[in-house]
């Protein structure tokens, strides 16, 4: 019988073997030496190889969770509705609340909407919380499939002036009568 399956008798019992202590070395004065561990030493070069094997150990594999597959079809009012609910959470993000608020979606074909911009610090900003608005939209609208796109208002975008030459062109478009202010008193540029 294995020694597993013999029942323990209670007057038995069982007493670990003693371990002696051996001592590793011993010199002329008595004292113990314990064996030293060789000294590893930092490659002086780095292999590409070396390189790639640690990278691979030391990778982390993230699984991104799909968003349900849930397709219940939804209104533009229901979005506008949803959209302004998550921009009234939004407290610390000033700017990112105020770009929802003044720039409402408009929905497009097969769950897609889109948002028109007035510039690109608003695009950049709805693009560097896209992911948390999309999760929280499609999670109050129970729609695994919606997108969105941003797109800037090119009536809105701003023409920049940088030189005094510019400056007056664009000046003068908006008021032509710069133009004859600039002959009669024989006006330059630099």
């Amino acid at each position: 019988m294995p020694a597993a399956d013999t029942p323990r008798n209670a007057n038995s019992s069982i007493t670990p073997a003693k371990q002696t202590p051996t001592p590793a070395a011993t010199n002329t004065s008595g004292t113990v030496q314990t064996p030293q561990k060789p000294i590893s030493r930092r490659p002086t070069s780095t292999s590409l190889t070396d390189l790639l094997q640690t990278n691979n150990k030391t990778q982390v594999t993230y699984h991104i969770e799909e968003a349900s597959q849930e397709t219940n079809p939804f209104t533009e009012e229901e979005l506008i509705r949803c959209w302004n609910a998550y921009a009234a959470t939004i407290e610390k993000k000033v700017h990112l609340k105020n770009t929802m608020i003044n720039c409402q979606p408009v929905l497009k074909e097969d769950f897609l909407f889109e948002v028109v911009v007035h510039n690109p610090g608003q695009q950049e900003e709805l693009l560097h919380h896209n992911a948390s608005i999309l999760q929280t939209l499609r999670t109050q609208l129970k729609n695994g499939k919606i997108r969105l796109t941003i797109r800037i208002d090119e009536a809105n975008e701003k023409r920049l002036a940088y030189t005094s030459k510019e400056k007056f062109e664009l000046l003068n478009e908006i008021n032509p009568l710069l133009s004859k202010l600039k002959d009669e008193f024989n006006l330059m540029f630099d």
